[in-house]
């Protein structure tokens, strides 16, 4: 079985409305945010073989403070992940070694949503309605043992958490 965790980077900071949106940093309740979701994450026993994390500051922010309470084994920081087409992060994932059994995606909406629909068993439709707010994530079960044999829609939704509630 494989298991795929897609998050969205935690609440970002417009206090420099005129700094370009790939460098902008979390917010305070953005700091606050990943608390939430890296203790409910470290009460679930979770740990992580690797993560995709795209390179916007916010994301990587976000991934250094993950990983003070969620060990990770290893990182993969890429631009390409950055603001991308769900079909694009799909691609990174089926071309995961199979030794990587837990991934961790870290991105943005809305593709964290829309890769979440894509995956998801289509009776778990009731997500649809759900927002995907930052620092939420969603845990993604497969019954496959590579990741190049995901399909649409084959996946088990474990769970939603938003820190907000």
């Amino acid at each position: 079985m494989l298991s795929l965790y897609v998050m969205r980077h935690s609440k970002s900071s417009w206090k420099n409305k005129h700094l370009e949106d790939y460098k902008r940093p979390l917010s305070k309740k953005g700091k606050s945010e990943i608390k939430l979701i890296t203790k409910f994450l470290k009460n679930k026993k979770t740990r992580l073989d690797l993560a995709y994390v795209s390179s916007a500051k916010r994301t990587v922010q976000t991934y250094k403070k993950l990983i003070k309470k969620v060990k990770v084994n290893k990182i993969i920081f890429s631009k390409k992940l950055y603001l991308t087409d769900p079909n694009i992060i799909l691609k990174f994932i089926k071309e995961t070694k199979s030794r990587y059994k837990n991934l961790i995606l870290i991105n943005h909406e809305p593709s964290c949503k829309k890769l979440v629909l894509q995956l998801i068993k289509k009776k778990y439709i009731k997500f649809k309605e759900k927002v995907f707010d930052t620092s939420s994530i969603a845990k993604i079960n497969f019954d496959v043992n590579k990741w190049n044999r995901i399909k649409n829609y084959s996946g088990k939704l474990i769970f939603f958490k938003n820190p907000n509630n």
